[in-house]
């Protein structure tokens, strides 16, 4: 965007027009790809899905079963398949019980969690410092870079192998898989939302052909300058056909611009991979889910473990409004802070803005890249004149108290106190029955507020929205490194589909 002026297979259980390679130039009006040998790679479709529960046991089987125990680090049954003939999905792109990818378990407050995030699945956007910090308190430091790629005995880095969570079984797609370079068999490359530890390994010269939606593919040009020729914007609730596969985005409540991917294959199964985000009631008022039945369900498992049991998105909120609207009630000289990643909070300090009826004040990158949201609500609040509002953005590295201070320094000849909110899903380990009993950390004329506002879906949340999907197979894209973690997770699945049944 222009800136603003001033392998098929269940890992848990089962309870019941191409592109060439080439890629394709860029779309017209968003609604037609066209490969570059001329062949229409996305087209319009105006057929609506199936109705639920149409689809037959038969159609069901479409997508392969593999061995089960070998996705929760088991041996591979390699008799059976010397008599039977190899698995679709090869077993090396399995995580082994002792494998390291990023999953090792995570310590915090002196308790084991046990659950962290695969390398490329950070919450927040670790395109910042703020966001590494982050990333290495709260996911055990397993996503760094130096593990993204190997040196062989030749000395040429080789890229790791692409997980078979990143592809979608019968089609030549994959999803967030950009750290792997070219991918054999796959043609079209899908990009979620812009989080770094999904767009990671995209780059300014980047020529993989990448699938998004608009505001997406703003941020993908803008921030990381890749070519407008390989960015394919595909346009949200719409359905649009790539390589014979009908598809859907729709709104994943997880940041600006970030969806889930339906995808209707040629053979009529049904594959709904979420990305990140967070269930909210609301999705199930979605009329492309609602006239469906979900084969295969990609799920984004960040906090799915019971003790992740953060509130809802609008109480935090609420909760952040009240106290920044008493602070400047009580002392009008209040500098309000927030805190923010690359793309996200965007919820929470417009709330702060409009409380105090102030702008937000923003640097210019940040100012620039909110621009690239194409939203009227934001274009009206924000500024980069730090003096010109009472609520000012920072990168989440900035909430220290050493940090704020000198920011409230800065700005003394208006303001004498200063009153910070931290939005971070790690936060409920404050263990606080309500948000109301949430306190400020303080030092001198500086308070901090660490509140649970949260980007994914809590435990609970992820059990109503598998519950009323009712998919026949979950495959966990988070937290898949360690056999434990899946082996709960499995569990899990397991007792939310048998109670939907009862």
């Amino acid at each position: 965007c222009s800136p603003c002026s001033p392998a098929s297979f269940s890992p848990s259980f089962s309870p019941q027009a191409s592109l060439t390679g080439t890629p394709p130039s860029k779309a017209t009006n968003g609604e037609t790809l066209q490969s570059s040998q001329g062949q229409s790679g996305v087209q319009p479709e105006q057929n609506m899905p199936p109705q639920k529960g149409s689809k037959t046991a038969g159609q069901a089987s479409g997508l392969k079963q593999m061995d089960i125990g070998l996705f929760f680090g088991l041996k591979p049954l390699k008799e059976k398949e010397a008599a039977n003939g190899p698995h679709v999905l090869d077993s090396t792109s399995v995580p082994s019980a002792g494998e390291n990818t990023g999953g090792r378990r995570q310590r915090r407050n002196g308790q084991s969690k046990g659950i962290t995030k695969t390398p490329g699945d950070a919450e927040q956007d670790l395109s910042s410092a703020g966001g590494q910090q982050e990333a290495a308190r709260g996911r055990g430091r397993g996503w760094r870079r130096r593990g993204w790629s190997r040196v062989n005995a030749d000395g040429e880095v080789q890229l790791p192998r692409c997980p078979f969570y990143k592809k979608i079984p019968g089609t030549k797609f994959a999803i967030d898989a950009f750290q792997y370079g070219k991918i054999e068999g796959i043609s079209a490359y899908f990009l979620t939302h812009f989080h770094s530890d999904h767009y990671g390994g995209l780059a300014k010269n980047s020529t993989l052909p990448i699938y998004c939606n608009k505001i997406t593919g703003n941020l993908v040009k803008s921030k990381l300058r890749v070519a407008e020729e390989y960015v394919h914007i595909l346009p949200m609730n719409t359905e649009v056909i790539v390589e014979g596969v009908r598809i859907r985005l729709l709104d994943a409540n997880h940041c600006p611009g970030a969806a889930m991917l339906l995808f209707i294959l040629p053979d009529g199964q049904t594959v709904l991979h979420t990305g990140d985000f967070r269930a909210d009631p609301s999705m199930e008022t979605y009329p492309e889910l609602l006239g469906c039945r979900v084969q295969t369900l990609y799920l984004d498992t960040t906090y799915c473990s019971p003790e992740y049991t953060f509130p809802k998105q609008q109480e935090v909120i609420n909760f952040a409004a009240n106290r920044a609207f008493e602070s400047v009630t009580l002392n009008p000289r209040t500098l309000v802070v927030c805190g923010s990643y690359s793309v996200g909070k965007e919820k929470v300090f417009l709330a702060l803005a409009e409380v105090l009826g102030s702008k937000v004040s923003l640097s210019k990158d940040k100012y620039n890249t909110m621009c690239c949201l194409e939203s009227e609500q934001i274009k009206k609040r924000i500024t980069t004149d730090w003096k010109g509002a009472q609520v000012h953005v920072l990168p989440m590295m900035q909430l220290t108290f050493k940090k704020l201070q000198d920011h409230l320094t800065r700005f003394s000849s208006q303001y004498d106190q200063l009153v910070a909110f931290k939005p971070t899903g790690w936060t409920f380990s404050q263990q606080v029955e309500s948000v109301d009993d949430i306190q400020p950390q303080i030092s001198g004329n500086v308070s901090v507020y660490g509140i649970p506002y949260s980007e994914h879906s809590s435990f609970l949340e992820l059990k109503r929205f598998v519950q009323w999907l009712r998919p026949l197979k979950i495959i966990p894209t988070v937290n898949v490194g360690s056999w434990a973690s899946r082996k709960a997770m499995e569990k899990s699945f397991r007792e939310w589909l048998t109670q939907t049944k009862q």
